[in-house]
């Protein structure tokens, strides 16, 4: 029941990770290529004021689309972006470095869900082996901040201790996933490395790994 209703509601986080992986082996003139070096010459991976300063910049240099004001005489407009950058934006995966859930967690408690099981009225939940992470989106209205509490499969990601800590400092779930939007990068990057580090445990930035998409790379 749980698995058919997540495969649905994760379809898009699970192909972002797709093409992520995809486009990490073509070639060198891919633009989410070129997102990913930004993001390796740009964010400051050696301490978490560091990480969250330079997040904030590459969210609105990068992430963002570029705005496109009216030029004269067929001029390109000027963009801080640089080089290679695609103006339409990007999408950002950042994951810990270790799974949060054990199976212990997960387990039916009172008699009333113990029977449920037994009768196989629900599907047993499971922990993912996949690692959790944040996915940020760069829209032009602002930054997309998702956590899913699932993974495509149904599997948890998120425990009840990291939802209830969700909970605790007012995001809300939907479709199995956490999200917020956020107008700026710089209250995005404290939220991201607030949650990074209260609701991941990631000890440090250095420890984490991300993938990159273009907007333009998606077709």
């Amino acid at each position: 029941m749980i698995e058919s209703q997540s495969a649905s509601t994760f379809s898009t986080f699970q192909q972002f990770v797709n093409n992520a992986l995809r486009l990490a082996t073509m070639s060198e003139i891919s633009l989410s290529h070129a997102l990913s070096q930004a993001f390796e010459d740009r964010v400051d991976l050696g301490s978490w004021a560091g990480f969250t300063a330079s997040l904030a910049r590459f969210l609105e240099q990068v992430c963002m689309p570029a705005p496109r004001p009216a030029t004269q005489r067929g001029d390109a407009p000027d963009s801080v972006t640089g080089p290679g950058i695609d103006p339409s934006g990007g999408t950002l995966l950042l994951t810990a470095p270790t799974t949060m859930v054990k199976p212990e967690e997960l387990a039916p408690k009172g008699r009333w869900a113990q029977l449920l099981l037994q009768l196989r009225l629900t599907a047993p939940l499971v922990p993912s082996p996949e690692l959790p992470g944040v996915v940020l989106v760069g829209r032009s209205d602002g930054i997309e901040v998702s956590l899913p509490e699932l993974d495509a499969r149904g599997r948890v990601l998120l425990g009840p201790t990291e939802r209830r800590i969700l909970g605790a400092i007012g995001w809300e779930e939907s479709g199995h996933v956490f999200t917020r939007l956020l107008s700026d990068g710089d209250e995005t990057a404290d939220l991201v490395t607030r949650i990074l580090i209260e609701v991941l445990e990631v000890a440090h930035p250095a420890d984490l790994d991300f993938l990159l998409r273009a907007h333009s790379d998606v077709s």
